[in-house]
């Protein structure tokens, strides 16, 4: 497979669908792929399973707060200085790029970098999702050392960070990335073809495009496209009637509630936001957490709305997609269960949740 002009916005709406409403807006980063594969060609997209056992395999992506990403346009060299400082680390070049998150603008720049470059793009990432923090990867769970972390700015300013664990990696690159503008590009968890096999989320960026594909097929049927293409469930069609959002801790967080009719019967769904829609419940019961994906779509054009952009009065639907199976198992839920946001509830799986005190549950200062 190839990403090449005829599936570049596929890929990119797969991509801000299967961010939850975080991961940054890909816009700007689907102008720019675009751009970079008109100028230099398809990406050449490799199946894990025909990757080199030794070839050096290097995720890729955005560092830092997506509001300033927005804000700034990368020059491209950014993948190139990040190919150059990680080769010399390792003392071999490398042979493939890989998003180390599929969603959102993360899903779009190591397209553009590998276009830059020649490289091939691996069909894998290591989230299957958006997660705010950099050990809520696969690679985490499966004991890859995200170090060494190298950020850049593009500029020809580097900096490598060697840190005693991954969640010390985290702290650390974050606030490394500060002092590169708030935003920067990133290379971690670097890891051989061998590892790379096992460790990652396979599929991600031939899903991604089927994902956008379907839902491009079929105008007007957009949330029942997403939910039969992903084996997903439409929660709600509705209008938003209550919107509160804060900034805290690093996190955009609030809560949205979509209200809408199944027959003559009125239903409200409350979604918790901690930038992702983690959370989804309706009188009380939970019938939707992380790490499932939950996407909220606008009815007039189907594109996914992200957290920052629910507005009161926006016509939308609530699809929830199931998460990849790593996220699902015990040792996943550990990492990016509904408790390690904070939230002191169960992960509700693929058909929903018990039912909650909506007061403790929603309405607690999270």
């Amino acid at each position: 497979m190839q990403l090449n002009a005829d599936n570049i916005e596929a890929y990119a709406l797969g991509c801000a669908i299967l961010s939850a409403g975080g991961g940054g807006d890909p816009a700007i980063g689907l102008v720019m792929a675009g751009h970079a594969i008109a100028g230099h060609g398809p990406v050449p997209v490799i199946d894990a399973a025909d990757l080199d056992p030794d070839a050096l395999v290097m995720p890729c992506g955005l560092i830092g707060s997506p509001t300033v990403a927005q804000e700034r346009i990368w020059s491209g060299a950014e993948g190139a200085q990040l190919v150059r400082s990680v080769a010399g680390l390792r003392d071999t070049p490398v042979g493939v790029l890989m998003c180390y998150e599929i969603a959102g603008v993360n899903g779009l720049l190591p397209v553009l970098w590998a276009a830059r470059l020649g490289l091939p793009l691996l069909d894998a990432d290591g989230m299957g999702r958006a997660f705010p923090e950099m050990q809520q990867q696969a690679m985490h769970v499966a004991g890859v050392p995200a170090s060494p972390v190298v950020l850049t700015d593009g500029r020809g300013n580097v900096i490598v960070v060697a840190a005693a664990d991954n969640l010390a990696a985290e702290r650390l690159a974050r606030s490394s990335a500060a002092s590169l503008g708030g935003t920067c590009a990133g290379a971690l968890y670097t890891m051989t073809g061998r590892v790379a096999r096992t460790a990652t989320i396979t599929g991600s960026v031939t899903g991604a495009v089927r994902v956008g594909a379907a839902m491009l097929a079929r105008t007007g049927a957009w949330p029942a496209a997403l939910a039969d293409e992903t084996g997903g469930r439409v929660l709600l069609e509705g209008r938003i009637t209550e919107i509160e959002r804060y900034t805290g801790a690093g996190f955009t967080r609030g809560h949205a509630v979509v209200e809408g009719s199944r027959g003559s019967q009125r239903r409200r769904l409350r979604l918790e936001l901690q930038n992702e829609v983690l959370a989804a419940l309706e009188d009380g019961e939970v019938v939707a957490t992380v790490p499932d994906i939950i996407s909220v779509l606008g009815l007039v054009n189907g594109r996914p709305v992200g957290t920052e952009r629910l507005q009161y009065g926006q016509r939308v639907a609530v699809v929830v997609v199931p998460a990849p199976e790593v996220w699902r198992s015990e040792q996943g839920l550990r990492v990016v269960g509904p408790r390690s946001f904070g939230y002191d509830l169960d992960y509700a799986g693929p058909g929903g949740g018990d039912r909650h005190d909506m007061c403790e549950a929603a309405d607690a200062d999270l």
